[in-house]
């Protein structure tokens, strides 16, 4: 009797490890939304800034400048029904600003916090004025910095994002605001207009798919060796494919390198990272590969 249960257990544990999918989403689109009592731009549209900010800081002859910052990440393929299992947001610190206060970077007391949008908007209309409404249901704080170029990687949203696939028709992304709107206090991150791409934000998703979206799906093992590893790490696919990226995160959760592998043999060269346990997971388009372990010497 226990070892048919120890059967059961096991292959439960297989199809669900198989029903697990990991996807690194660019954002869609984003855009600050502000006010200047000097200039009247609640009424202004900055969709094509360079910047998704949360500050307040002195008006230019007086008043103030207030900033809130919008983005939103195309979740709609991950079913409903899906259980969240990992999402990590990704923020890189904006530092070009030229204006007074803002120009070294984050500053002040600039805790934030970002909520899930619960209503509609556009990146090219959308205004101080129009900005979208949003729920505080699982808001995430964001510390203050430490440092006036500080990224915010690996922010764990799991909770926002499981609520937006929970409720896709009242979810459009992520809103970021100072705690305490007060003068002077400014987090500033790169938007998707920001000329380096690799500082755009970016959602990590792991997730688990419903029983019901499985048959869309298929399911495939890559070989991986050997294991344990010490500098070079062997995968084998069933077949090349163009669209291929492999991602590697640590036991807590933090990606530490992502490649594009087209060829059905690869090697990955460990040296550089410490001792410890990583997962491996791999992304295409229709087929869902099975995340493995392995342990780096």
């Amino acid at each position: 009797m226990n070892k048919f249960l120890l059967l059961i257990g096991l292959f439960s544990l297989s199809i669900s490890a198989g029903a697990q999918v990991f996807v690194t989403l660019p954002v869609s689109f984003d855009s600050p939304v502000g006010y200047h009592d000097d200039y009247n731009t609640a009424n202004q549209n900055f969709g094509n800034a360079a910047f998704i900010a949360s500050f307040q800081i002195p008006g230019y002859h007086f008043g103030v400048n207030t900033n809130r910052g919008l983005m939103a990440f195309d979740l709609s393929s991950i079913p409903v029904g899906s259980t969240i299992i990992s999402a990590k947001l990704n923020l890189h610190a904006y530092t070009d600003f030229t204006v007074a206060a803002l120009q070294n970077g984050h500053c002040g007391n600039n805790q934030s916090k970002l909520s899930r949008i619960t209503s509609n908007w556009n990146e090219t209309t959308v205004t101080w004025n129009s900005q979208p409404t949003v729920s505080n249901v699982n808001e995430i704080l964001l510390n203050q910095s430490n440092a006036t170029n500080q990224d915010y990687l690996n922010v764990n949203v799991s909770n926002l994002v499981q609520d937006m696939v929970n409720n896709p028709t009242t979810s459009f992304g992520f809103r970021l605001a100072l705690v305490d709107e007060v003068v002077t206090s400014s987090l500033a991150f790169c938007s998707k207009e920001y000329p380096d791409p690799s500082k755009h934000p970016s959602l990590v998703v792991e997730y688990r798919l419903p029983a019901s979206s499985l048959s869309e799906f298929t399911f495939e093992e890559f070989a991986m060796y050997p294991n344990p590893v010490q500098n070079t790490l062997h995968l084998s696919f069933p077949n090349a494919e163009q669209n291929r990226r492999i991602t590697c995160v640590d036991a807590q959760g933090k990606r530490i390198f992502q490649v594009s592998g087209e060829n059905q043999d690869l090697d990955l060269d460990l040296l550089f990272m410490a001792s410890g346990l990583y997962t491996i997971f791999i992304e295409e388009s229709s087929i869902v590969y099975q995340a493995q372990k392995f342990y780096k010497n």
